[in-house]
């Protein structure tokens, strides 16, 4: 009877992880499961429960994320098997440990230090951190502004620590007093901190209308034949070439009438999605030339998103190209965080941003955003306004607006991201999501807001991942020093 009730808790258990994050994501789950892993080493104090605890890490990573990331499902389950491996040794510490509260600190601060180190491992999988889906718990999120998202990991992983603390200690309400006194004050200035940089700080009453357009380009380059060979194949004919070119520029004629529309209905800034300027490295002056003339015809800021292929070179150009309202070439941005099998030149990642009378403009392209030392550029370049290009797949498209919501938080600085097969939003320093509009269920695939003009300091831009450090520090304290101390005694 004890293994059948121990048997429905680890399928609830299971379930409950399942949900906490990826697909069908119910934030406060993320909450919760850590508190049930820890329930269940006292369900079952032998080691079966180490393998247990990692199997839910790993099958549940499947069920989550496999097609969120794109990942071959064989390499998907490789690498939900190294991750769990990392996830479960804050368990594996607390079943060993004396559990005082101290170790609940240890605990909170060891997860802290692996979903660092797994961002480290691969920047895309540190965007699929617990940490994100408290996006729209906006006062918990201006924690951001200080620590980043591992503030919130932190704060997560010392909670399900002291639920389990408390309980076991109840029965000495005395001893707990204290503890749960220092637990409950770092938990209210965090609410206070961020109910006052909610409503208090990075208010601007002056926007400016940014339209960000896109055509069907991802069914033209992965299924024309003539566009697929001639980008992505050395088999192609020159007849290939003939037709890809004149299709492409059929595409390039819509982006131009769509930039116009938009640019006559009032928007100062225009961009494209990724990947829509698509384009043959002999047609590339042309087309940047058309831009040109329109960024001065309709006195606006335009920046175009191009895939340059040069025919019989296997790397491609994935870029921004921006133009002020006098028709001037003023930035150029090569992408940095290349996806998996994106055969595309490297990018320095270097900011690229540029003034204008609505602000500072900085554009990042996609996955860019998951990387968060080039993007702290942003905070500390005072960049108002964050121009995102993007290119998704349905199941993705989510879990990367949810990364590029926090990023603008981290850095205060206000977001437009704008994608093919996605959801495109808007959302402002604080994270509150102004605009959004889905792909599949919009006639004009068109993005069109009034974006703020004014970003905020942020502490984060300039000290980066420190509360990471100082997490890692604390647990090299906390294992060495009892140790030095045995040997001196």
């Amino acid at each position: 009877m004890k293994n059948n009730r121990f048997a429905v808790f680890i399928i609830l258990t299971f379930l409950i992880y399942v949900m906490s994050n990826g697909e069908w994501c119910i934030p406060i789950f993320a909450w919760i499961y850590p508190i049930l892993f820890l329930c269940m080493i006292y369900l079952n104090r032998t080691r079966k429960v180490y393998l247990i605890i990692s199997s839910i890490y790993a099958i549940g990573f499947i069920v989550q994320f496999w097609r969120a990331i794109g990942m071959d499902i064989k390499i998907c389950i490789i690498v939900a098997i190294l991750l769990s491996f990392l996830k479960v040794l804050p368990y594996i510490y607390w079943s060993k440990s004396k559990m005082r509260f101290q170790d609940t600190i240890i605990f909170a601060s060891i997860m802290v230090s692996i979903e660092y180190i797994i961002y480290l491992i691969y920047p895309a999988l540190g965007g699929l951190s617990d940490a994100y889906t408290q996006y729209q718990n906006l006062y918990l999120l201006q924690i951001v502004t200080v620590t980043g998202i591992y503030g919130i990991i932190f704060l997560m992983y010392w909670t399900a620590a002291m639920v389990i603390w408390i309980w076991n200690n109840k029965s000495k309400k005395e001893y707990i007093r204290k503890y749960i006194i220092v637990y409950g004050s770092v938990i209210g200035l965090v609410f206070v901190y961020g109910v006052v940089m909610f409503h208090f700080v990075g208010n601007s009453d002056k926007s400016v209308r940014i339209a960000g357009v896109t055509v069907p380009i991802s069914e033209l380059l992965n299924n024309d034949k003539d566009v697929y060979s001639t980008f992505y194949t050395n088999t192609f004919t020159d007849e290939n070439i003939t037709n890809t070119r004149n299709k492409l520029s059929s595409v390039a004629d819509e982006l131009f009438l769509k930039t116009e529309l938009e640019a006559q209905a009032g928007a100062k800034i225009v961009f494209w999605s990724e990947l829509n300027g698509a384009v043959l490295k002999q047609d590339e002056d042309m087309l940047l030339q058309r831009a040109s003339d329109m960024a001065k015809q309709e006195e606006i800021y335009l920046i175009v998103s191009l895939l340059v292929k040069t025919p019989y070179e296997d790397l491609k150009e994935n870029k921004t190209v921006a133009f002020n309202p006098q028709g001037e070439l003023i930035s150029e941005y090569f992408k940095y965080g290349r996806s998996i099998g994106e055969l595309c030149q490297k990018g320095d990642g270097m900011l690229k941003s540029f003034d204008t009378e609505y602000g500072r403009i900085a554009p990042f392209i996609c996955s860019d955003m998951a990387f968060l030392s080039k993007i702290q550029q942003a905070g500390r370049n005072n960049v108002d306004i964050l121009i995102v290009p993007a290119s998704d797949w349905k199941e993705m498209t989510l879990l990367a607006a949810k990364t590029a919501i926090v990023r603008g938080v981290e850095n205060g600085s206000n977001i437009i991201r704008h994608t093919n097969n996605g959801m495109s939003i808007v959302s402002n320093v604080k994270g509150c999501v102004l605009a959004q509009t889905d792909y599949f269920q919009s006639d004009t695939k068109t993005l069109s807001a009034q974006v703020a003009m004014k970003g905020r300091f942020t502490l984060y831009s300039y000290i980066g991942n420190l509360f990471v450090y100082l997490c890692n520090l604390y647990l090299l304290g906390s294992f060495i020093l009892p140790q030095i101390k045995l040997r001196g005694g």
